[in-house]
This record gives C-alpha cells, sequence and structure tokens, in this order.
C-alpha cells in the first residue's frame, strides 16, 4: 500500500516525539492521581515512647514518621542496630513506616554508618537524610564543592548496593552548603537522582530566595526525593516559624508539586513547637493536628 511523503514524515515525526518521552515521564504519570505519603518530622515527640509515638501519628491520619536516627535524636548512631528494628515494628502495628530516617551520616567511613545503612536497609526503610555540609568562608567555594563530591560518590556506592536514596536538606544559613540550592544541584547533578537525591525545604528556599524558589524548584526538580514543609513570617528581616497556612508559603508551591505528580514523601515539620516537658509534648499535638490538616488539603 503506497502512502504519501506528507503522512510518512507526519507518522515519522510522532513516532520520534513518542521514543523521545521517557517511560515515566511527569506528562504521563500526571494523568493519574498522586499519591504522596505524609510523614511527620518527630523532633518535637522525640520524648514520647515509640508505642506513643505510632498512637498518636496513626490517630491523625500520618502515613509514617521521618525517625531522628542521629546524635541527641529518638536513637543515637551507636544504638541503631539494636533500636532501629524495635521502633520499626513498633510503626508497623499502627501501618506507619519510616518514611525518612534523619542521620548523621555524611560520609561512609564515619563511625556505625555503613551499619546503619545496612541495618535501614534490611528494615525496609528507603531514603536517610544525610547531616548537613558547610562552608569556610574564608575559602573560595566552588573547589569546596568539587571537594565534597568523593565524599559524595562513595555515599552513591553503598546507596545503590543496598537500595537506598541519601536526601540533602537545603538548609539555609550562612555557611550552609545547599541553601542557595544553585549550589546543591552544582554538588549533585552527575548523581543519580535514586543514590544522592535533595530533601526540598521549602520554608528554607523561600528565606534564602523569597522570589527565586520557583526558578531553584524547577532547576533541583529532578533530585528531589523528599519534600520538607513548614511556614514562616519575617519579622524584622529575621524568619520567624508560624503553623502551616499563617505564613509566606503559599499555594504556589503545592500547586507545583501537584503539577508534577510528586509522590515522594512528604514530611510536616513544625519548628514553631519547643517541648521541653512531656506534658507540654501532648499540648502540641492540637497543633500538628490542625498542621496536618491543612498540609493534606493541600495536596489534595
Amino acid at each position: 500500500m503506497k502512502i504519501s511523503r506528507r503522512a510518512w514524515i507526519h507518522k515519522s515525526v510522532l513516532t520520534a516525539s513518542a521514543a523521545a518521552l521517557p517511560s515515566t515521564s511527569i506528562l504521563a504519570a500526571a494523568s493519574e492521581p498522586a499519591v504522596t505519603p505524609v510523614a511527620f518530622f518527630e523532633k518535637p515527640l522525640e520524648l514520647l515512647s515509640a508505642e506513643e509515638l505510632a498512637g498518636q501519628l496513626a490517630s491523625i491520619g500520618f502515613d509514617g514518621v521521618e525517625a531522628t536516627v542521629r546524635k541527641g535524636g529518638r536513637i543515637e548512631p551507636e544504638k541503631a542496630k539494636d533500636e532501629l528494628p524495635a521502633l520499626v515494628e513498633t510503626l508497623k502495628k499502627s501501618n506507619l513506616k519510616v518514611l525518612v530516617m534523619a542521620s548523621s551520616i555524611s560520609r561512609a567511613d564515619q563511625p556505625h554508618a555503613e551499619e546503619t545503612l545496612r541495618t535501614a536497609a534490611r528494615l525496609g526503610i528507603k531514603r536517610y537524610r544525610l547531616s548537613k555540609f558547610q562552608y569556610d568562608l574564608k575559602k573560595p567555594i566552588l573547589p569546596q564543592l568539587d571537594a565534597l563530591k568523593p565524599q559524595l560518590r562513595d555515599l552513591a556506592a553503598i546507596n545503590r548496593e543496598l537500595g537506598l536514596t541519601a536526601v540533602y536538606q537545603n538548609h539555609g544559613g550562612a555557611s550552609n552548603v545547599g541553601g542557595q540550592v544553585w549550589d546543591l544541584h552544582y554538588l549533585i547533578k552527575d548523581f543519580d537522582p535514586r543514590e544522592i537525591a535533595v530533601a526540598y525545604d521549602i520554608r528554607h528556599a523561600m528565606v534564602e530566595g523569597i522570589s527565586a524558589w520557583k526558578i531553584n524548584f524547577h532547576l533541583i526538580r529532578h533530585w528531589i526525593q523528599a519534600a520538607y514543609v513548614k511556614d514562616f513570617v519575617f519579622e524584622k528581616a529575621k524568619a520567624v516559624n508560624v503553623p502551616m497556612g499563617t505564613g509566606l508559603v503559599g499555594d504556589d508551591f503545592y500547586q507545583s508539586l501537584r503539577q508534577t505528580a510528586f509522590t515522594a514523601p512528604v514530611s510536616l515539620h513544625v519548628p514553631y513547637l519547643h517541648p521541653k516537658t512531656k506534658a507540654e509534648t501532648l499540648a502540641g499535638i492540637e497543633h500538628i493536628k490542625k498542621d496536618f490538616a491543612y498540609l493534606k488539603k493541600q495536596l489534595r
């Protein structure tokens, strides 16, 4: 059967265009509802037992927890091998998971790092947050970032073996690597996002670049494997943490997540709560409930 030259060209263009689209493209994924698991960063609830933590988070409706397995956290690094399995089992009874493990890990050869990661992988934990890196402001910036890349390559190799993803938080601050986001992109752009990725913190992104966060979000989007949500206002040029929906983090951010069919964990942070006692911890639950309700509405 003969085919006209115009029809042949049209068919060839369509075939080539289809082949150029990745099988898991954002456009294709956006046609189906995104399922976004919601975790709670447990720092304000560390005074609760594991059973109490699980009970409270399950009753609110969370899917899991961002567990503090780090120095000063719920589980100290040297105890992770023994205590992390018990935490995971307790959470499991309430249908919760450790969706992110906040760690003290910044390099593969530090004490307890590999042991902790192997324990996490065995328990089905998929993501862990790296400890932050810091600049020496008396030295050139780019060479310092280049010097960090071999450190990340060692971690990427372990992650590849174990099926883990390390996420680095863009934390604001005068000397924190990644606070500006562009520098974080420079640092990790050559890594597989299944191995070295980003926990995108919208609060810190906006503090460091109130008008630039959209550009930074799209710059780093390919590597975002967790999103950290919280809200803030400026008071006399100082960022002050506030309950969700009462500050400067508006609908635009959540719309960006929805448009990219985001399905990685979203972790709710409530840095405006600083309980010193168990009674203060329990009193803060009502604030967490309200913040969770606001977040779920935004992630609809």
